[in-house]
């Protein structure tokens, strides 16, 4: 997506103002990636009412409003781009199988797990009623899609989301009381940020099974306003629903806790993950194809508030890849059962010794095979 949206802009003649980004954002070691060029782009819109609201030493910095650049135009562009964040999120059938197989490998390691994490019942978000819960029964993503709502409907497993589907399959109102109900059996998914298929409607909040955009949608569905918290510099956390559906994933108590694919942008997010780590003796095993610069930004949060990052070190497992290949699978299994980051990496450094064994009795018994 972030080579997608620099060709747009190089289409629309923003070339120069991409080159400068990317030499600016390289200038203090942060990535170029999506995040940080849609947050830059958002704020050019209208920069003196972001810097407002953001931070008053940019305005220190610039000492004059005059001295900002201003490009009210690209707000036509946010908006073609936010069409398209939908677009991409919307999971297609001809990859919907592929990634069917690879939630059930990751499940299926989930499961070896032995240990228990304390999940919180609540129904005031208040951490009164505990039970005990394996590792895979609660899912907290950023992400905007809806493949995990549609994985568990088509393993027909229950979940609770937040959101109560009565009498209507294709439509579920806001009711956070539903992580409340049932057994210690029902696996939970809390989105922060929202979904592509969450809606407001009229006054109230809701979450539909199926694209209302859809020609084929079986049903019509009205919708006003879509539910996400766009990659931008200012987020709406502190907002309802967002700030709910935080409040229930801050009073989690895990053991453990695998990140995937999360960049450690967000400081709400890093917070609660830095506060579970200072309270109990857990571990957070992040998966990445670069661990370490998802590392270096979860410091950057530590130090904003003051929580030393280094006396976790061991509590960290880094897992280099992604969650297709079938070696991270592999990796991804050991930190699973791993006590911490050095036994996590004596567990690869035998794994990897044994494979290569077993390659090495291959070939030779190959070659014997084929002398005369």
């Amino acid at each position: 997506m972030t080579d997608d949206l620099f060709v747009k802009l190089r289409k629309k003649n923003y070339g120069r103002l991409v080159d400068r980004i990317i030499k600016s954002l390289n200038n203090f070691n942060i990535s170029p990636d999506f995040e940080s060029i849609y947050t830059i782009l958002s704020v050019l819109t209208n920069p003196v009412q972001a810097i407002k609201s953001e931070n008053p030493f940019i305005a220190y910095i610039l000492n004059k409003p005059q001295n900002i650049e201003t490009y009210p135009k690209l707000l036509d562009l946010l908006h073609d781009f936010r069409d398209y964040i939908y677009e991409e999120c919307t999971i297609q059938r001809d990859v919907l199988q592929s990634k069917i197989a690879t939630y059930d490998n990751l499940f299926y390691i989930l499961k070896k797990d032995p240990s228990e994490d304390n999940r919180n019942f609540t129904k005031d978000i208040a951490n009164k009623d505990k039970a005990p819960v394996s590792i895979d029964r609660t899912i907290v993503t950023t992400n905007y899609d809806m493949f995990v709502e549609l994985y568990h409907n088509v393993k027909s497993i229950r979940y609770a989301d937040g959101f109560r589907f009565d009498n209507n399959r294709y439509v579920g109102n806001l009711d956070v009381r539903t992580y409340s109900e049932g057994n210690d059996l029902n696996r939970w998914l809390i989105k922060l940020h929202g979904a592509i298929w969450q809606f407001k409607q009229g006054d109230q909040i809701i979450k539909t099974t199926v694209d209302p955009k859809s020609p084929h949608c079986p049903i019509p569905i009205k919708v006003d306003e879509e539910m996400m918290i766009y990659p931008t510099g200012e987020k709406r956390i502190l907002q309802n629903p967002y700030f709910t559906f935080y409040q229930i994933f801050k009073v989690q108590e895990w053991k453990k806790l695998i990140v995937i694919g999360y960049s450690f942008r967000d400081d709400p997010v890093n917070i609660a993950i830095l506060e579970n780590l200072q309270k109990t003796d857990s571990n957070l095993i992040i998966l990445d194809p670069n661990p370490e610069k998802a590392i270096s930004n979860l410091a950057d949060s530590s130090n904003n508030y003051r929580i030393s990052l280094s006396k976790f070190n061991e509590r960290i497992i880094r897992v280099q890849g992604g969650l297709e290949e079938e070696e991270t699978i592999d990796r991804l299994e050991q930190a699973v059962l791993s006590k911490n980051w050095q036994d996590y990496k004596n567990k690869v450094q035998s794994m990897e010794n044994s494979k290569k064994a077993w390659s090495e009795h291959v070939a030779q018994a190959r070659r014997q095979a084929e002398s005369p």
